[in-house]
């Protein structure tokens, strides 16, 4: 005879910090009429082997992680946007070179803008800038003690005829833009710890 799964005592064998994140997950409640254990392990490693990633709870999208010492966001708070996910992950790299303990937090607010240079006789944008800038925020146990803003400017063409040059011309000049700021932002930040370290 077939008998339910008891999904608790299921939750109760994984480790503890796993034990909140499953715990209340609809597909768990939803898979918990299923008569047959071995179904309910593989379906559950499948889903695991697929990359699938639960709905926990909505997270700031602005912030790295829980606990992190980066904070990366936009001055209009889209935490999506491709500027702030690039130098997230580059800054992370940044951060882990630098001897800051665990009292200092980086906050990093980036700021895009874009503008027409140059026309054509018909009116139309032949060549436009795109400027990107950053406040940096050093915290120290919710104190700032750190504070500067830096900012590089770069131009791209633009090709009437074809959207996708256009396109790729953006991302081009996002790229390096995140690139020369980023350089920027870490020797800012290096000049910072080297001060601290002398105090």
């Amino acid at each position: 005879m077939k008998k339910d799964i008891d999904i608790t005592q299921w939750i109760l064998t994984l480790p503890a910090e796993a034990q909140d994140d499953v715990a209340g997950l609809p597909l768990l409640q939803s898979l918990k009429s299923c008569a047959n254990p071995v179904k309910f392990s593989i379906v559950f490693l499948l889903l695991a082997s697929c990359s699938f990633t639960p709905m926990l709870k909505k997270s700031d999208d602005t912030a790295v992680e829980t606990g992190s010492k980066l904070v990366v966001e936009s001055a209009n708070k889209d935490g999506s946007s491709y500027a702030v996910q690039m130098m997230r992950q580059r800054l992370r790299g940044v951060l882990s070179g630098l001897n800051l303990t665990a009292r200092y937090k980086v906050y990093v607010r980036l700021n895009e803008e874009s503008g027409n240079l140059a026309y054509a006789t018909d009116a139309t944008s032949t060549r436009s800038m795109m400027r990107l800038s950053a406040q940096i925020l050093v915290n120290c146990e919710g104190q700032t003690v750190y504070e500067t803003r830096l900012a590089n400017v770069t131009s791209y063409s633009q090709n009437t005829n074809d959207e996708f040059v256009n396109q790729s011309a953006v991302q081009g000049a996002q790229e390096r833009l995140i690139e020369s700021l980023t350089i920027d932002i870490s020797r800012e930040l290096q000049r910072f710890t080297k001060d601290q370290s002398k105090n």
